[in-house]
């Protein structure tokens, strides 16, 4: 009889079908790692959804107890899940507190709620590596009752005045609309809800659990952003005209974050019960076509305007020293809304009868400066004076010039424009030359009050430096200084003084209504700033923690 190490010795030696012996080995260990994957990924959406469901919770029950968070529950058709704890307290939004100190649970009277909820999630194949069929997942979330405004800077409606809303849309995407006059005073009568705009945003990218604050933080396309508009807007014509903006559009991000600050409303996934945010769908535009803090965006327009032999208007927009949202939904007192630095040239020529002086040109030089406005006060209290929203406002501080400037500079914020004397007219052997220049203060705040009334309303107020009793180029003209030069010798009592003077005067005006016409597009001018509180919440209800 052979013994075993005889019997097995043929099998020592023949290496056949090892590698089959490997794979089938690796094979099990990736089907392993498979099965562990699945319930991995399904723990983790399990345990995002209870997350969700904890907030909302939250939400539910520190505005109508703990009755209001069980009916929300059962009405989510998730199955399994329980609360375990509420418990009432306050919360301070102190930045030197830790987050997980914040809570001071035990205050019936804080206005804050901190819940937990557990739900069981099943397990399909890891059930056999750990021997349970199941693993119980936690979730918990703060909400609290805050007092709460949504207001806007430098949003105000604005007025259709020939082509010149097309002309800035037109700059600011960066392609012609060609929106005609219909078009634009579609876009300023139609009313579009931030929020509900968000929800159609979530829906075009496909996000509908997305907390709205995550969605603002995101880059998305342009495109996606201007047809979300036009989801909200009721009017067919209208929404298309919108829509007709976006396809337009391409190769461009946004965020929204940068011109948006949802606030207490940033934890919200959908619109309902949230404030209403109503803007005009012009304004909105504007909004979201404005550049990002450090970009600046030239815009040449060519404008024909009546007295005016030719007018050219060079605007640019941009180049804020810091990221500033536009519009905020806030109940903080530290949040600064800014408009954007903007720059304008408007250079003009006007005809003269004087010989041998046949036209005049006029070039002004406008600097707007970072207008300002913040939360002041939020007063719930009904039929006290106070009742409505404070804001405190301060107006754009800049300047405007009768002067030439290095036009290379204007698309630089970071470079001064180097104003010198304009020359008006330069004929054979006659030079005229003119300066002014004017400096406007109003570096303290203003306080603007909003009563109920003013906000349902959807009022914008004015807030103004009140340096300027006149328009901005007849300002100007008070306090001009003409030079007459004949051969390169300065004319001190020349005959060419005062009716330069006198046109200047006449001219003013004209001046002043392209100047009105163009800032009031941007929601801010020289020196004023428009602001709209939009909607006033007391008690709203928002996820702190």
């Amino acid at each position: 009889m052979k013994s075993p190490s005889r019997i097995f010795r043929p099998f020592r030696r023949d290496q056949k079908g090892g590698v089959t012996i490997l794979l089938a080995g690796s094979l099990l260990m990736l089907a392993g790692s498979a099965t562990v994957a699945v319930d991995l990924g399904s723990l983790y959406l399990a345990k995002r959804q209870l997350q969700g469901i904890a907030d909302a919770a939250a939400l539910a029950a520190v505005s109508g107890g703990r009755p209001a968070a069980e009916q929300l529950i059962a009405r989510s058709g998730v199955g399994g899940v329980v609360i375990t704890s509420v418990e009432d307290g306050q919360y301070r939004a102190e930045p030197s507190v830790p987050v997980p100190q914040r809570f001071v649970p035990n205050d019936p009277a804080g206005g804050a709620l901190r819940l937990e909820v557990r739900r069981r999630a099943p397990l399909f194949f890891g059930r056999l590596l750990v021997g349970r069929n199941g693993v119980d997942l936690n979730a918990r979330a703060t909400a609290a009752r805050k007092d709460a405004a949504a207001f806007s800077i430098g949003t105000g409606l604005a007025s259709v005045s020939d082509g010149l809303p097309n002309m800035l849309l037109s700059g600011l995407a960066g392609t012609s609309l060609d929106l005609s006059v219909m078009d634009t005073q579609g876009l300023l009568n139609a009313r579009v809800d931030l929020l509900h705009m968000a929800d159609a945003l979530q829906a075009r990218l496909g996000s509908q659990d997305e907390a709205f604050a995550r969605l603002f933080d995101r880059d998305i396309p342009l495109a996606d952003v201007v047809n979300a508009i036009a989801d909200g807007v009721t009017d067919n014509q209208t929404a298309g005209t919108i829509r007709r903006i976006g396809n337009g559009i391409s190769g461009r991000t946004v965020r929204l974050k940068d011109m948006v600050d949802l606030g207490p409303a940033g934890g919200a996934t959908d619109a309902t019960g949230q404030p209403a945010v109503l803007m005009d769908a012009f304004s909105m535009l504007r909004m979201v076509l404005n550049p990002g803090p450090g970009v600046s965006v030239p815009i040449d327009l060519k404008l024909g305007v009546p007295g005016l032999s030719s007018t050219r208007l060079k605007l640019i927009v941009g180049g804020g020293s810091a990221a500033s949202p536009l519009l905020t939904i806030t109940s903080s007192r530290d949040v600064v809304l800014r408009t954007a630095q903007t720059r304008i040239y408007l250079e003009s020529a006007v005809a003269a009868a004087l010989a041998p002086i046949a036209s005049v040109r006029v070039p002004l030089y406008v600097e707007l400066a970072e207008a300002e406005a913040r939360l002041s006060a939020i007063d719930c209290a009904r039929g006290t004076p106070g009742h409505g929203v404070t804001l405190a406002v301060k107006p754009s501080i800049g300047s405007v010039a009768l002067a030439d400037v290095d036009q290379s500079a204007l698309t630089s914020f970071s470079r001064p424009p180097n104003l010198r004397p304009a020359v008006l007219a330069d004929v054979l052997t006659t030079r005229i030359t003119a300066h002014a220049h004017i400096a406007l203060g109003g570096a303290q705040a203003q306080t603007v009050h909003f009563s109920p009334a003013d906000i349902s309303a959807q009022q914008s107020k004015t807030v103004s430096t009140q340096d300027l009793t006149q328009g901005l180029a007849a300002s100007l003209v008070r306090q001009v200084k003409i030079d007459v030069y004949i051969l390169g010798l300065k004319i001190g009592l020349s005959p060419l003084t005062a009716p330069i003077g006198a046109l200047l005067g006449t001219t003013a005006p004209l001046l002043d209504g392209i100047l009105n016409n163009v800032t009031a597009l941007l929601g801010v001018r020289l020196g004023t700033v428009d602001v709209r509180v939009h909607e006033m919440r007391c008690g709203l209800a928002t996820i702190v923690a």
